[in-house]
């Protein structure tokens, strides 16, 4: 979220909304401290793979793919990182096939020729106080026919059911399009998902978007919004969800100011080494 005072525009992305579901006072520190969100293995290896989906869809061939992936991922480990639960020894051979798997289980599924890097910039439609909201944000890539893409690298399969009813990137995306004339009230959003293990495991998950779920967007999106002008970014806490997997010193960059303030990984261990006692007296 960015604030015009200018032309008193509020820019809202998807990505910003996804951090406040998974716990506002995250995305309050996203507005607050954006120099402390730092980056960890498995983002680089997403940033890596990225690379190379774009190098062969700018047309050059899937071994350059995969070349530039690896020299990408190269570069970003020389800059600071986060070591989460990966394993270093496994970076290039997790690389190597997330992008064995792009290209032999989701390029074929691909309309080549489209828009790589679909930057885009849209209003919701919605006044809130004086401020007009908008939302931006990048596509992966849009085919010609209008079908938008969306690359994620994960631990496992998407359970597809759940971002059908859920997705929120999928959401804004296709209310992007049909703000631009480029797709009609239906929409077609896809994820192409690799994961990241040694054997090449691919996931195409195919979505569909129509007006009612951008109104559902900009319901959500009020509160947000009255909530970030309300309250304020720099001062006081937002409501704080300590129920993520996400909460955690390896995957919040901001949990030495939160939850890790007052309570360590001892205090959060369980006891008796993790081994539960049954009194059979």
């Amino acid at each position: 979220m960015k604030f015009n005072y200018e032309e008193k525009i509020v820019y809202v992305r998807q990505s910003w909304l996804n951090d406040l579901i998974i716990c506002p006072e995250r995305a309050r520190f996203k507005l607050d401290k954006p120099e402390m969100s730092g980056s960890t293995d498995a983002t680089i290896m997403g940033t890596s793979v990225h690379y190379g989906i774009e190098t062969i869809l700018g047309g050059e061939s899937i071994a350059n793919g995969i070349g530039a992936a690896k020299d990408m991922m190269e570069q970003l480990k020389q800059k600071p990182f986060t070591v989460t639960n990966l394993d270093p020894e496994l970076y290039d051979v997790h690389i190597d096939s997330m992008m064995q798997a792009f290209a032999e289980g989701i390029l074929p599924e691909v309309q080549l020729g489209g828009d790589i890097e679909y930057q885009f910039r849209f209003p919701l439609g919605i006044t809130i106080g004086e401020w007009d909201v908008w939302c931006e944000g990048t596509m992966d890539y849009v085919q010609p026919n209008g079908v938008i893409w969306d690359w994620k690298t994960s631990s496992r399969v998407y359970y597809a059911k759940e971002k059908q009813a859920q997705s929120i990137q999928a959401t804004v995306y296709t209310a992007a399009l049909r703000h631009e004339g480029k797709v009609n009230d239906s929409a077609d959003f896809r994820y192409g998902v690799m994961v990241r293990q040694e054997k090449p495991k691919s996931q195409v998950v195919y979505m569909h978007r129509n007006e009612r779920h951008t109104q559902w967007l900009i319901h959500n999106v009020k509160p947000a919004i009255q909530m970030a002008l309300s309250m304020g970014v720099r001062e006081g806490n937002w409501v704080m969800n300590d129920t993520s997997a996400l909460c955690s010193a390896k995957w919040c960059s901001y949990w030495s100011l939160c939850k890790g303030a007052l309570l360590n990984e001892s205090d959060l261990a369980l006891p008796h080494g993790g081994f539960s006692y049954v009194d059979l007296s």
